[in-house]
């Protein structure tokens, strides 16, 4: 084999090594890919959002999942951990161990300068294939932006909110987040 050609992994070997990992890392179509640590503001808007998101569950069977849950996407055979998800009905679990599963309702990716351009392109057109995702969020870290793709019968649709004065609105799980919220403590 030369140096150019990579051996390939089969999902389960993947999911057996990231189970001892020190670091995290995702995994497409046979190749891993090490993930970056995050910023101070993507952790306070992941916290945001998480707290808030949470909050809204309180007395209702939903669930909001952190950075540390991986999502199962069997069409485009990728494991990927998005900086939250959610649903509201039962997770349809890999395996045992659940730390990955494959019918979320929503994802928010929290962009960095390193990741916007995969977030917003292989990694989107990944998470579309799968029939239970709604929503997918976009919030920058950089400025006030939060962009929402809702799955619709006419394909996706695409929201642009750029106030603290504007709302998210997951519609899969029924939860309103004001972005003068998600930005708490870092813009606002």
């Amino acid at each position: 084999m030369s140096a150019a050609e990579k051996l390939k992994i089969s999902p389960g070997d993947y999911l057996a090594s990231e189970r001892t990992a020190v670091c995290k890392s995702e995994y497409v179509a046979g190749d891993v890919f090490s993930m970056a640590g995050a910023s101070y503001r993507h952790n306070l808007i992941a916290a945001n959002l998480l707290s808030e998101i949470h909050s809204q569950f309180r007395d209702r069977s939903c669930t909001v999942l952190g950075s540390d849950m991986k999502i199962w996407m069997a069409d485009a055979s990728a494991f990927a951990y998005p900086d939250l998800s959610g649903l509201c009905c039962k997770p349809d679990f890999v395996d045992e161990a659940e730390d990955a599963y494959a019918n979320p309702s929503f994802v928010i990716e929290v962009l960095s300068d390193s990741t916007e351009t995969y977030d917003r392109g292989d990694k989107f057109h990944r998470y579309q294939s799968l029939p239970s995702l709604v929503d997918y969020i976009l919030v920058s870290q950089t400025g006030i932006s939060v962009e929402m793709f809702r799955r619709h019968e006419a394909g996706w649709l695409y929201q642009s909110m750029r106030s603290l004065a504007d709302s998210l609105t997951l519609t899969s799980v029924a939860v309103t987040v004001p972005l003068r919220d998600i930005y708490r403590g870092v813009f606002a």
